[in-house]
């Protein structure tokens, strides 16, 4: 009994000796990214989670799962919210159903400037922020995509020329704009917008020149029209008990990280919007200056998308624009 019983203290001793000298376990953290590996959003959180592991020295490991792979679109918010997976990208404005404040970067001609738009997130931060606490996350950073363009298989010079035509709509706003230009929306996600095209279920569409160069939007579309109505934002959230369960010296790695993303993707987004619209143009695309008529009746539609936007918004529509206008 007594050999037994040395033979397990002998035993548990070792056993602790070997944790003592092993490393801690890396945590790995698993994140669906919206775009593909060559998008400047996607370069980013690269960058991003690169630093994150060399700060901690590889015990916070970032791994990317790019275009939806990990988690679709639509539902990485709520799949960031139930802990399916620790951290994640997506598209603000697509849920703005849920919440008005969501979707307020993506009102057409709301905030169509970089300057505009800058003014706009120092404002809508904090909001956001409190939003997502409400729902056990928090907001790391915000990145714009570049000014929204009119991709389309015609030339137009009104927004007569959209009647009837199958419009890709990515988000409430855009479905609405599509309907009072006089367009069908069809809601298509962006891994599947060179098929949407090719198959007929669309036949024009609004979004970035970074969207288009992603999709290689030559080889089905013709014509680019750079109304610039606006430049939605891409946000990277966390789910705040998996940030509380790093150590200290770990969160202060992840919001280190996370300022400098914010102020690395502004600079990226004003660096690669021309060379988006120069590659497009080099593969094909014909890039068309909006005329006149088109561009007021844009802004005219842009205009009553304002105000229905703050409508529905109610008493935080208000602050926002009471603050904006200032």
């Amino acid at each position: 009994m007594k050999k037994v019983f040395k033979l397990a203290v002998i035993a548990a001793s070792m056993s602790t000796m070997l944790a003592i000298s092993l490393p801690a376990t890396a945590e790995k953290w698993d994140m669906p990214t919206r775009s593909n590996d060559r998008n400047y959003m996607t370069r980013n959180i690269t960058e991003f989670a690169a630093e994150i592991k060399k700060a901690t020295s590889g015990k916070l490991d970032i791994v990317l799962h790019t275009e939806n792979a990990l988690v679709k679109q639509p539902e990485v918010k709520r799949a960031i919210q139930t802990g399916q997976v620790p951290i994640g990208e997506f598209l603000m404005s697509m849920h703005s159903n849920e919440w008005p404040v969501f979707g307020v970067e993506a009102v057409p001609f709301m905030a169509p400037t970089p300057q505009a738009n800058a003014k706009l997130l120092t404002i809508i931060e904090p909001m956001i922020n409190a939003r997502l606490k409400k729902q056990g996350m928090r907001m790391l950073f915000a990145v714009p995509w570049p000014p929204q363009a009119i991709y389309f298989t015609e030339q137009v010079t009104s927004t007569a020329g959209f009647k009837d035509v199958k419009f890709r709509a990515y988000n409430p706003v855009t479905g609405r704009m599509a309907e009072l230009m006089g367009a069908t929306p069809v809601t298509v996600q962006q891994s599947e917008v060179p098929q949407a095209f090719s198959t007929g279920v669309i036949n024009a569409m609004i979004t970035s020149p970074a969207t288009g160069v992603d999709t290689q939007s030559w080889d089905f579309v013709k014509y680019y029209y750079p109304v610039n109505a606006m430049t939605p934002w891409n946000l990277v959230v966390v789910n705040e008990r998996a940030f509380n369960q790093l150590s200290k010296a770990e969160q202060e790695a992840v919001l280190a990280a996370a300022s400098t993303a914010q102020t690395r993707g502004w600079k990226m987004q004003a660096e690669e919007t021309d060379k988006l619209v120069a590659t497009l143009q080099k593969n094909g695309m014909v890039v068309v200056d909006p005329s006149p008529q088109l561009m007021k009746e844009m802004q005219v539609i842009g205009q009553q998308l304002i105000q229905e936007w703050v409508k529905s918004a109610g008493e935080d529509g208000q602050k926002i624009m009471s603050q904006y206008n200032k």
